[in-house]
């Protein structure tokens, strides 16, 4: 007897191989490429990547809402807003398209985080509080996209390179620690 859980997983990984298919058929299935690549060159980074797409995202967006909040209380209601329309929709999207990560898929990928650490979050405990196939579309990329272009709207230097940086290094950190495709990123 088929358990929802199997039935679930069988299906985000149906649709993972699906996303593989379409961006084999786009000319753009980099991802393995480029985490085999920095697998065998250069693993201190694939460590900090690790990192990055863990530490970075809950703490830049609530550090950013609380001084948005502080500061400028019309914007901070605009970027809520958006915020909060985009995790509607991508609720939806998790729903009816669950998708497994490339993490899941040993066949292409190899599970950073598993392997490199940090341990505490490949735990089987610390899956118990996300869905794992929830990988399309992309919220660490969507979010950090809109990051991106409130700091790029900001005055000053240093918050304009922010508002570039960042977005590219959470591309580079969800498609080398394969937490999410390319697909998943155009698709946030």
């Amino acid at each position: 007897k088929l358990a929802f859980s199997d039935f679930r997983e069988t299906i985000a990984l149906g649709n993972a191989r699906r996303i593989i298919s379409l961006e084999r058929s786009l000319g753009f299935f980099w991802e393995p490429e480029w985490q085999a690549w920095a697998i065998a060159s250069a693993k201190t980074v694939v460590v900090f990547l690790n990192w990055a797409y863990i530490v970075t995202f809950w703490p830049i967006i609530l550090t950013t809402a609380l001084v948005l909040y502080v500061v400028n209380r019309r914007r901070y209601v605009y970027y809520r807003s958006v915020v909060m329309l985009s995790f509607a929709f991508a609720l939806l999207g998790f729903m009816l398209f669950p998708l497994a990560p490339p993490r899941m898929l040993a066949d292409h990928f190899v599970d950073t985080i598993k392997t490199f650490g940090p341990a505490f979050y490949a735990s089987r405990e610390f899956a118990n509080y996300y869905n794992p196939y929830a990988a399309m579309p992309s919220l660490h990329f969507s979010w950090t996209i809109m990051l991106g272009v409130l700091f790029l709207r900001t005055p000053g230097k240093w918050t304009k390179v922010l508002g570039v940086l960042y977005p590219a290094l959470t591309l580079v950190a969800i498609t080398v620690t394969a937490n999410h495709y390319i697909m998943d990123a155009i698709g946030g």
